[in-house]
């Protein structure tokens, strides 16, 4: 029987699939799609084949007008994954005949009379490029989205998408009238709209979406006292030869490594995050990828498809801040054992426990509870210097820039003139004529070091370059600097700062204990809101039944309604009813205390969306950091901030999931019950 695929795919089938038996469903069903001329948003778990599955197919539909030119740029969220890619598919590519690349700050030259077939890329190079390159897109076919989840949802995603129409007009004002062919990669999500934010044309995407078939297990410990020792053992009894621990801070990585290193354990022992140097980065991915047994310590960096070889087992220490990135975590592991996912899950509470619990089982039913998308605000500004680098000879309009960003952001409110004026007021940007822009020398160092066309958040106190002083090698990045810290799990001295330049200069300490300050990264909002009442259910399991919405109890006179918010969203709440002078007390994020009303109905404390603003203005810069509010935040002028905030933390959609909850009154046993469960997890030291 004839293989129909080898058909579709005559000059790129051997090259992709001819070392596999047969194609996965995920590229079954993407091939057909993208030969038929249909963009696609391919979404499935990772090692599904997905990346082959579009990568063929686009080559395929670009050699049809020619080989000798650059014809397909893929996008992808991070420098180290642009790496991994262009390892993978250099063989394959470079067997058609083919050139393939990358650009990143990493490897930051191009060459415009040299351009390869394929440029694999990160969102803040292909900025530069639009900006600086222009030309090079002339003849391009196709754009490829690599982990979109990643970026969708935040400043660099909303960036991307400007630069998206910025590339499609651009190619219009040129005269090209080749439809370019676009698709999208992602891990399972809950919205399987999203590509219509990136492609032109909405009513041409093909949505691909394989759900994951492999079954979950896992295990839950406890991590008091004396917990590792057995867990290490628990690794050797079932011959687990490559661990990768995640963590949700850099410092618990970093820290952990430390801790693991004392307890000699019988593995090699490494640690991975964003900070370190990219030397070190792909020295420890080669490590865990060719050595025969490893733990390694990680942050989200390695949630992402980087190659590090069969991982056996996936081990989360307390619960990560979504069920998208549980999912994704515990879909690097398992290689090696195809039709099911091992993870174990360290917990500290009860809350963890329980938390991890429910993430799971709404990992196994695909269910994941993302927060809803809003357009980022800050974006515009960082657009703004972006599009009026690109324009420097002839000045930027404001017509044109609204041209641009007309689908990103449906302006009803005058923001966008409200940006521009605010650049003027504060010399960013200089009006000439009528109503054309161009940049100040204001700006002269973020075009010349390449900021202007970088969403990725600096730290609000600033970040230092690190350096040994001995050899001059640079070691990465710390966010708190001290007299002593950990950095890839070695202990350094600081020396001197050259506080201009944000260079720190150490040496190494060989004879330092591991309790030695490190630093911490950006945070988060944490689980969605709408996952609270299932998360209830689990906390009162005896009242499951009972509760319809937020439960409470009276005693004492007082109402205490346990509503699960959170810290953050709990801490805007009640600093809002306090300047209402409506006092209440809260109880860890889990729950509300105030005075029970001598007459009428028990309503859940809500405060005005004006005292809300209040709140999240006075808190401006310490939200910066949690929220991820992309790295030109504070070119907007307050009021956009404040409002830029107002819809990261999706208020709006909070407010009215509040309102639409009921209020369950329960017998102040159930709360005792549970304080008494929480104790009794605090007090246990031992394995579970």
């Amino acid at each position: 029987m004839a293989n129909p695929f080898k058909e579709l795919l005559p000059r790129t089938y051997y090259a992709f699939f001819g070392h596999f038996p047969r194609l996965t469903s995920v590229q079954e069903q993407t091939i057909p799609e993208i030969m038929s001329g249909k963009d696609v948003l391919v979404v499935s778990p990772a090692a599904s084949g997905k990346t082959e599955a579009v990568i063929a197919p686009m080559i395929e539909q670009a050699l049809k007008q020619g080989a000798d030119r650059f014809a397909i740029i893929y996008i992808s969220p991070t420098r180290a994954l642009v790496n991994d890619l262009y390892r993978r598919l250099n063989y394959a590519v470079e067997s058609l005949g083919l050139s393939i690349d990358r650009k990143t700050g990493d490897y930051p030259t191009i060459d415009e009379k040299k351009l390869p077939f394929i440029l694999i890329t990160t969102p803040e190079s292909f900025d530069s490029m639009l900006c600086r390159h222009p030309k090079i897109f002339a003849n391009l076919s196709g754009v490829i989205l690599d982990e979109l989840h990643l970026l969708n949802n935040t400043p660099r995603g909303d960036q991307l998408r400007i630069l998206l129409t910025r590339l499609e007009r651009m190619r219009q004002s040129t005269g090209q009238t080749t439809k370019l062919h676009y698709a999208a990669l992602s891990a399972t999500v809950d919205d399987l709209t999203m590509a219509n934010r990136y492609f032109p044309e909405p009513s041409n995407i093909s949505v691909i979406c394989v759900r994951q078939n492999r079954e979950i297990n896992y295990q839950l410990i406890s991590g008091h006292e004396n917990f590792i020792p057995n867990l290490i053992n628990h690794f050797i009894q079932n011959d687990y030869r490559k661990i990768l621990w995640f963590f949700n801070a850099r410092s618990l990585a970093e820290g952990f490594l430390q801790t693991l290193k004392q307890k000699q354990t019988a593995y090699p022992i490494w640690v991975h995050h964003s900070s370190l140097a990219r030397k070190e980065r792909e020295q420890i991915e080669y490590l865990m990828n060719t050595e025969s047994r490893g733990i390694l310590c990680a942050t989200s960096t390695l949630e992402l498809g980087i190659d590090i070889g069969d991982v056996d087992c996936v081990v989360q220490y307390r619960p990560p801040f979504n069920i998208s990135s549980l999912l994704q975590r515990i879909g690097r592991g398992n290689r090696r054992r195809q039709n099911c996912l091992y993870a174990i899950g360290i917990y500290l509470s009860i809350i963890d426990k329980i938390l991890f619990e429910l993430f799971f089982e709404c990992a196994k039913q695909g269910t994941l509870y993302e927060h809803s998308y809003s357009a980022c605000l800050s974006i515009l500004p960082q657009q703004i210097f972006s599009y009026a680098f690109q324009r420097r000879r002839i000045g930027l309009t404001t017509d044109a820039f609204d041209n641009i960003t007309a689908e990103y952001f449906n302006d009803t409110s005058n923001v966008k003139n409200e940006v521009f004026n605010y650049l003027v007021s504060q010399d960013y940007l200089k009006p000439q004529k009528s109503g054309i822009y161009f940049l100040t020398e204001k700006l002269e160092r973020k075009v010349e070091y390449g900021k202007i066309h970088s969403n990725i958040q600096e730290k609000s106190f600033g970040s230092y370059s690190v350096y040994n002083a001995e050899t001059g090698t640079f070691l990465g990045q710390v966010f708190y600097l001290s007299e002593r810290f950990i950095l890839g799990g070695k202990t350094y001295e600081l020396l001197r700062i050259e506080e201009k330049e944000k260079r720190a200069f150490v040496r190494f300490l060989k004879d330092a204990s591991g309790t030695t300050k490190v630093f911490e990264g950006t945070g988060t909002i944490g689980y969605h809101y709408k996952i609270i009442p299932l998360f209830l259910k689990k906390l009162f399991p005896k009242y499951a039944d009972k509760i319809d919405g937020f439960p409470y109890f009276i005693e004492n006179k007082q109402v205490h309604i346990i509503h699960l918010l959170g810290g953050l969203y709990t801490y805007i709440l009640k600093s809002a009813l306090h300047k209402e002078d409506y006092k209440v007390t809260d109880v860890s994020g889990l729950m509300f205390i105030f005075p029970q009303p001598k007459s009428g109905p028990i309503y859940f404390p809500l405060p005005s969306e004006s005292s809300i603003r209040e709140v999240i203005e006075q808190n401006l810069l310490r939200f910066e950091d949690n929220l991820g509010s992309g790295a030109f935040f504070r070119f907007l002028p307050k009021e956009l901030q404040v409002e830029d905030h107002y819809r990261a933390l999706d208020m709006a959609g909070l407010l009215e999931f509040i309102h639409s909850q009921n209020l369950t009154q329960l017998e102040p046993k159930a709360w005792l019950d549970f304080e008494n469960s929480q104790q009794a997890e605090s007090s246990d030291k031992t394995e579970k």
